[in-house]
């Protein structure tokens, strides 16, 4: 049933849509459509994680005319429907003038909000913070005092420096994206012997999906319930975290690359991935080609700190990188984004909520309605 759905979103953007049910991007003067493109790419990445979008799909679908329910009942269980024949299955006795799909993109628009924005606007919350001689302190703490840091309460500034430690520990002192070398502590002046350059701790999945019931329950529709869990019991954890070169880490937060990992006779192999795919290395300081291995766990302490991030956590953040990108709505989010920002106040991250109620006081600016 995903070939079927996806062909009847392929289809279906070549229908007229009436302006306020979808959102436009302008590509050399022509609007087009992108949140049917969006679902289409979420129903195959969901598949590849084991989600369920597809099931939300089809019943958003019947929802759409009282007669859609038997007609998606008949594409089911039919024993071989070609899948350019799903569209006019569905329409089979229905006059399109009649059929509401709302359903449909009110869940598209929910997608692109909690999971598209979420992971695009990557601020998240800070609670609680460190003093300068508590932050210190971490440089000089064995292992198992980091743990127990890194396993506090909040997303203060003293547990950021205990996971920054811990990345060091499992992956070593050179970023594994770029292969500069790193200051062990910050610094402002440039070192010796090359040791200049400050990382940056990056969160795989960000930390503004943290308390935003919304976008936990689109995380478990796309890629399972484990998935879900596992982003709620780790994303402030070490399985979250790696530490890379500030050009690297500015290139995954706008979703330009991702990872792949998989499990391969009892070892993790973790495979790095351009969105959308490129062969050339990059982008920005990036040394890596696609389908190069990225190797994590090299530090003094790898294996007893899991050998690199955690695999499903990796998988999750390729697929909302490949779903937005290659659908069009990074390009989209972005765009907002920068609109939203048109204060004369300094540039502050902002949280999901507060960007999202900028974003629907754009999107009503300029009259495209979710």
């Amino acid at each position: 049933m995903d070939k079927h759905a996806i062909a009847l979103l392929a289809e279906a953007e070549s229908w007229t849509w009436p302006p306020t049910l979808r959102i436009l991007e302008k590509q050399g003067g022509n609007y087009k459509a992108i949140m049917l493109k969006l679902l289409s790419y979420l129903i195959k990445e969901s598949q590849l994680l084991g989600g369920t979008v597809l099931d939300q799909f089809w019943k958003q679908v019947e929802e759409c005319h009282p007669k859609f329910k038997e007609n998606v009942s008949n594409i089911r269980n039919a024993p071989s429907v070609l899948f350019d024949e799903a569209p006019a299955m569905l329409f089979e006795g229905v006059d399109r003038n009649d059929v509401d799909f709302e359903p449909i993109f009110k869940m598209a628009a929910e997608y692109f909000t909690h999971l598209g924005i979420a992971f695009m606007n990557p601020g998240g919350p800070k609670s609680g913070g460190g003093t300068p001689h508590s932050v210190s302190d971490v440089v000089k703490m064995e292992t198992d005092q980091l743990l127990s840091v890194a396993q506090e309460v909040g997303f203060g500034v003293r547990k950021q420096a205990a996971l920054k430690r811990l990345s060091f520990k499992r992956d070593g002192y050179s970023c594994v994206m770029t292969g500069v070398k790193f200051n062990e502590v910050h610094s402002r002046y440039k070192l010796h012997r090359g040791y200049n350059f400050n990382p940056i701790l990056s969160h795989i999945i960000p930390n503004s999906v943290h308390g935003e019931p919304d976008t936990l329950k689109c995380i478990a529709m796309f890629a399972g319930n484990e998935a879900r869990d596992l982003v709620v019991q780790h994303l402030n954890a070490i399985g979250n975290v790696m530490n890379l070169e500030k050009n690297a880490h500015e290139a995954y937060n706008d979703l330009q690359w991702g990872i792949e990992a998989w499990n391969e006779d009892g070892m993790v192999k973790y495979v790095y991935r351009r969105v959308p795919l490129i062969l050339e290395t990059g982008p920005a300081s990036i040394t890596l080609r696609d389908g190069d291995p990225i190797k994590f766990g090299l530090g003094t302490e790898g294996s007893r700190l899991g050998g690199g991030p955690l695999p499903l956590l990796c998988n999750l953040q390729l697929a909302v990188a490949r779903a937005l990108n290659m659908s069009g709505a990074a390009e989209v989010i972005s765009q907002l984004m920068e609109d939203a920002d048109d204060s004369d106040f300094p540039h502050i991250l902002l949280s999901s909520k507060d960007f999202c109620d900028i974003l629907d006081a754009k999107l009503l600016l300029k009259s495209i309605c979710l």
